[in-house]
C-alpha cells in the first residue's frame, strides 16, 4: 500500500500526541489537540512544528462526527437519493426526528469549531519571523490553513445557518471568548469568500503537491465554485453569484491539470487501495490502516456505514459493513440503458454464503445497497469491523464540470457549447464513449433553459450520489420538502425494516429541515447565541 508523507505524517503526530504532558505555566496560550497541549512560548519555532500544527488541523475532517463516520448516511445529507436502516438511530437526525439535543449536531459543532480554533492558532504564529521558513513553503502553510477555516465555516453555514465568527484562538475561558452573538448567514459567507480567496494565492499548484490529501489551488478554486454555487441559491439566492461560479470553475478546467478518469468504477477502487488520482479526485478525506496499534485513530467508517451489507464472522475477505445506506428506487430509475454508474452506485448483489448473488428480480430496488465503497477492494489487511482505511471524496473534477455547466445555463438563461460539453464529459464517461467525440448517443439533445437545468439536477444525482452532496443541493435548488415527499409516497409498504426505516425517513422530513437547529447546550451556555426561526 501506499502511504504518502503526509499520511506518515500523521503518524507522526500520534506518537507527538502520545507522549506530549507540557506543564502548566504563566503567560502559556494553550491549544488541545486530541490530547495534546501547544505551548506558544515553545511551540511554532521550526517549520516541522507548523506542520504538525497543520496535521491537527486537517484531522477535523477525520473525526467521527465529521466524515469519519456520522456524515456518512447518519446525518441525512443523502435526502432523496438514498435513507437509513439502522435501528441504533432511531429518534435521531438520522431519521429527521431533529432536535436540539440530538448529539449528533452537537458534537458535529464541536469538532468543526475545535478545527477552526486550530487553524485561528496556526495562522496567528504562523509569520513569526523567527521561524527558518522559505517563504513559498510559509505561504503554503497559511493558505491551507486559511482554506481549511474557510471550509469548516462553509460547513456550518450551509447546515447551521448564521453562526458566531471567531476569527482569533479561544484560549482563555473569558466570558467574552464564550457569549459571542452569531453573525448572520451572508457575513459568514463574506468570511468564507475572503479566507478561501486569499488562500488561493498562497497554496501551490495540483501538480506540485503530494497528494489528493492535500489543499492544492485546483481545489480551492473547485470548492470556490461550490460555494458560490450555494450563495447563488437558497436561502441567500444572490443570483451574480453564478458568474462567480463559473469563473472559479473555469480555472479548475482551463488549468490543463485535471480529467475525468476513464472509468467511473476506478475512482472508487482507488480510495479504497488509497491510490492517488489527482485528476479526477482533487480533494479527498485520507484514511488508513486496520484500526491497530498507531493506525487505531486514522480509520473511517467509508465502506462499513455505506458499504454493502456484510457479516464480521463471514469468511469471504468482503469486510465487515453495517449496510447502513439504500438508495431509492427514483435513483435507480434515473440511470437510463447503458449507463455503468448505476450498477456501482447501487451494489446490483448482495452477499450471501461468502459470495455475490445478484438481487432476485422480485426484490424491491430499496433493499439494495450503496455500492460505490467496496471493501472487497481494501488492500489493507486484515480487515476488521472497527474501521477502514478508504478515503472519502470531498471534490471531483466531474463535480466541476457538472458546477461549470450549471453555472453557465444560470448567466445565459440557456445552455451554450460550452455548458454542453461539461456535462457531455461527464456522460460520455458513464456510457463508457470517448470523451472527447461529437455527437454520439450518449450527449444531451438541444434543450432550453429549463430542459437543460432538470438534466443538470438529474445528473448531479446520477454522478455525485451518496457523496454527502445532496442534500445540499436540492436544499439550494429549493427543491428539498417536495422531492422529500415525492419519495415517501415510493417507497413500498410492508413491515421489512427497511420499508419501516424509508416510510420513517422520508415522513419525519420537514420544510424547516432545510436547517439544523442550533444545538441546545451551545444556546445554553452563549446566551447571545439565538435560536434558528422555527427550532
Amino acid at each position: 500500500m501506499k502511504i504518502s508523507n503526509f499520511k506518515l505524517c500523521y503518524l507522526s503526530l500520534l506518537l507527538f500526541l502520545s507522549v506530549s504532558v507540557l506543564p502548566s505555566c504563566k503567560k502559556m496560550l494553550e491549544l488541545d489537540i486530541d490530547g495534546y497541549i501547544l505551548a506558544t512560548d515553545n511551540y511554532y519555532k521550526t517549520p516541522e512544528q507548523l506542520e504538525t500544527a497543520l496535521k491537527g488541523i486537517y484531522s477535523t475532517l477525520r473525526e467521527t462526527y465529521v466524515y469519519g463516520n456520522t456524515m456518512l448516511g447518519r446525518m441525512g445529507l443523502e435526502a432523496d437519493e438514498g435513507f437509513p436502516n439502522f435501528s441504533n438511530d432511531k429518534g435521531t437526525i438520522t431519521y429527521y426526528t431533529v432536535n436540539t439535543t440530538d448529539d449528533k449536531l452537537l458534537n458535529h459543532w464541536r469538532a468543526i469549531y475545535k478545527g477552526i480554533n486550530r487553524a485561528n492558532l496556526l495562522l496567528e504564529n504562523v509569520e513569526n519571523k523567527d521561524i527558518d521558513i522559505a517563504q513559498v513553503d510559509r505561504d503554503n502553510v497559511k493558505g491551507q490553513a486559511l482554506f481549511l477555516r474557510g471550509y469548516y465555516y462553509f460547513m456550518l453555514v450551509s447546515r447551521y445557518g448564521g453562526v458566531p465568527l471567531v476569527l482569533k484562538p479561544s484560549v482563555s475561558g473569558k466570558e467574552e471568548d464564550v457569549q459571542i452573538p452569531k453573525s448572520s448567514i451572508k457575513e459568514v459567507y463574506t468570511q468564507v469568500l475572503q479566507d478561501m480567496e486569499q488562500a488561493a494565492d498562497l497554496v501551490l499548484d495540483a501538480n506540485k503537491v503530494e497528494s489528493a490529501g492535500r489543499i492544492s489551488k485546483s481545489a480551492v478554486w473547485g470548492i470556490l465554485a461550490r460555494v458560490n454555487l450555494y450563495m447563488a441559491g437558497f436561502p441567500l439566492k444572490e443570483t451574480d453569484r453564478y458568474a462567480e461560479t463559473e469563473k472559479w470553475a473555469s480555472k479548475v478546467i482551463t488549468s490543463g491539470q485535471h480529467a475525468l478518469n476513464v472509468s467511473y468504477d476506478q475512482i472508487f477502487i482507488n480510495y479504497a487501495k488509497d491510490l492517488y488520482d489527482i485528476k479526477e479526485s482533487i480533494w479527498e478525506v485520507e484514511f488508513y490502516g486496520n484500526g491497530s496499534g498507531l493506525y487505531a485513530s486514522t480509520v473511517g467508517q467509508v465502506g462499513i456505514n455505506n458499504g454493502i451489507m456484510y457479516s464480521a464472522t463471514g469468511v469471504g475477505g468482503f469486510g465487515y459493513s453495517n449496510g447502513i445506506l439504500h438508495p431509492t428506487k427514483w435513483l435507480y430509475d434515473l440511470y437510463l440503458t447503458g449507463d455503468s454508474r448505476r450498477d456501482w452506485a447501487i451494489a446490483p448483489f448482495r452477499y450471501l454464503s461468502d459470495k455475490q448473488n445478484p438481487w432476485p428480480a422480485n426484490i424491491d430496488i430499496i433493499n439494495r445497497f450503496c455500492g460505490k465503497f467496496r471493501r472487497e477492494n481494501e488492500s489493507v489487511l486484515p480487515k476488521n469491523s472497527v474501521g477502514t482505511p478508504q478515503n472519502f471524496p470531498l471534490l471531483r473534477y466531474s463535480d466541476v464540470l457538472l458546477m461549470y455547466a450549471e453555472a453557465i445555463n444560470e448567466v445565459n438563461k440557456s445552455p451554450n457549447t460550452l455548458a454542453y460539453n461539461a456535462i457531455n464529459q461527464v456522460r460520455r464517461r458513464a456510457y463508457k464513449k470517448p470523451l472527447n467525440a461529437t455527437s454520439i448517443e450518449a450527449d444531451l439533445p438541444q434543450l432550453d433553459y429549463d430542459g437543460f437545468i432538470k438534466e443538470l439536477k438529474n445528473e448531479r444525482a446520477r454522478e455525485l450520489c451518496f457523496e454527502a452532496l445532496r442534500k445540499n443541493d436540492i436544499v439550494r435548488w429549493g427543491d428539498f420538502y417536495l422531492n422529500m415527499k415525492e419519495r415517501l409516497k415510493e417507497i413500498p409498504a410492508g413491515t421489512a425494516s427497511v420499508n419501516v426505516s424509508g416510510k420513517e425517513y422520508y415522513t419525519n422530513a420537514s420544510e424547516r429541515d432545510v436547517l439544523w437547529p442550533l444545538p441546545s447546550y451551545e444556546t445554553g451556555v452563549n446566551k447571545k447565541l439565538i435560536q434558528n426561526e422555527d427550532w
